[in-house]
């Protein structure tokens, strides 16, 4: 084998394990369990109690009268719109209302430094269909105390993952806020 063949071969592996790494990273940033409640299909709750005995069926009845049910979180639609108050620097922000411009797509923060758009620190999904209805957006990197920060709205291609490639950014700033 040549040397040529054997730098070849090392380029190759490192390659994979690079994107082993970065596809690891990804999955834990955007693979997290959802913040909000998910509707459930009425038809899968039926077909699940048709494969379970009365005895348990009885029992999830009683379970089910005994909790109170919380209200699911209804996705708004319309021209898109953010209320971010400003808050303690870190690795998560908190949305304290919006409006989203389209059923489904991602909610992110980005840096916003002397007003003009900077790197994406985070970004979540939202989906009408899905029930998903963020109230905060974790980051990848967190946010440093006296600088500003944009809320930005994507589309989302119908991969449920998100990419700069094929989710474009929908207009411009939301919302602003300043890390405390």
């Amino acid at each position: 084998m040549s040397e040529q063949e054997k730098q070849e071969g090392q380029k190759t592996v490192v390659s994979f394990i690079a994107g082993l790494l970065i596809g690891g990273l990804l999955v834990w940033v955007f693979g997290g369990t959802p913040t909000e409640e998910v509707h459930v299909d009425e038809n899968t709750d039926h077909e699940a109690s048709e494969v379970m005995d009365d005895a348990e069926e009885e029992a999830m009845d009683d379970e089910a009268e005994e909790e109170t049910a919380e209200p699911v979180a209804v996705l708004e639609v319309g021209d898109g719109a953010v209320s971010v108050a400003n808050q303690a620097a870190g690795i998560t922000v908190t949305l304290d209302t919006a409006t989203f411009p389209t059923e489904e797509g991602w909610v992110a923060v980005r840096s916003y430094p002397n007003g003009q758009l900077g790197s994406i620190l985070g970004a979540v999904r939202y989906s009408k269909e899905q029930g998903l209805v963020p109230s905060e957006i974790a980051l990848v990197a967190p946010t440093t105390a006296g600088r500003d920060y944009a809320v930005v709205f994507f589309t989302e291609d119908g991969d449920r993952s998100f990419n700069l490639a094929n989710d474009v950014q929908i207009g411009d700033v939301f919302g602003t806020f300043t890390a405390q």
